[in-house]
């Protein structure tokens, strides 16, 4: 995955999370996944060196394609550590003692929280793969083969790209602007787990104990983590 979930251990990290999040309260789910946008990866390039070879008066001219790389972007990701979490400015007076509330994640909850989050990393390491990873990959496969002959250098280019068009997507195509574009556009469809409630929870009723006011985090009818996979998600 592009990125490894951190853990925010109780009793501030929900606090820390939602500072991340420039939220000023939990919003609709538990953790935080900060996706990168395509400025954040190394995109590959598609180079040709030019060979020349000369037949009596003609000068042919042959594309060699050079090795290239890419290089996925770790994104920051959080989600709360089991225990009670401290609610920003949640403190108050009742009857003469200083009440504190809390948010109350189960071991059940972060680890679900935690899928959750890690289900963003795997759409994110998706959206890597159908771009930038695939366009590397497309290009490496020509290395060690001649594109002509041509008449000029930019011909023999022209047969190279030709044929890297023929093994890539056409929604990639050849143009490096274009890989960007499409990578940014599949890096945000990822929100929608977060749009449509697949990662939704809530607080359920209150609980008092002592000097504590305990909210516990709980799913909600429209929770589906663990249920949809990247591949459903991410796609051209």
């Amino acid at each position: 995955m592009a990125g490894t979930a951190t853990i925010q251990a109780a009793p501030g990290g929900m606090s820390d999370i939602v500072r991340r999040s420039g939220l000023s309260t939990l919003g609709s789910v538990g953790g935080l996944t900060q996706i990168k946008s395509a400025a954040a990866f190394a995109a590959p390039a598609f180079k040709t060196r030019n060979v020349a070879e000369r037949k009596g008066p003609v000068v042919e001219h042959f594309a060699e394609v050079e090795r290239t790389a890419a290089r996925d972007a770790a994104h920051d990701c959080f989600y709360p550590g089991a225990g009670d979490h401290l609610r920003p400015g949640m403190t108050q007076q009742i009857g003469g003692r200083t009440v504190t509330h809390y948010w109350r994640v189960s071991p059940q909850m972060s680890a679900l929280v935690r899928q959750g989050e890690e289900e963003h990393l795997a759409d994110a390491a998706r959206a890597f793969a159908l771009t930038y990873q695939l366009v590397a990959d497309a290009i490496n496969a020509l290395v060690g083969r001649r594109f002509g002959p041509a008449s000029t250098p930019a011909a023999a280019q022209a047969i190279a790209e030709a044929e890297l068009a023929r093994r890539v997507p056409a929604a990639l195509g050849v143009d490096p602007a274009r890989w960007a574009s499409v990578l940014d556009r599949l890096l945000l469809q990822t929100k929608s787990r977060d749009k449509q409630g697949w990662h939704g929870v809530a607080t359920g009723p209150e609980v008092t104990e002592g000097t504590k006011i305990v909210h516990p985090l709980m799913t909600l009818p429209g929770t589906r983590i663990g249920t949809v996979p990247s591949s459903q998600v991410v796609n051209y």
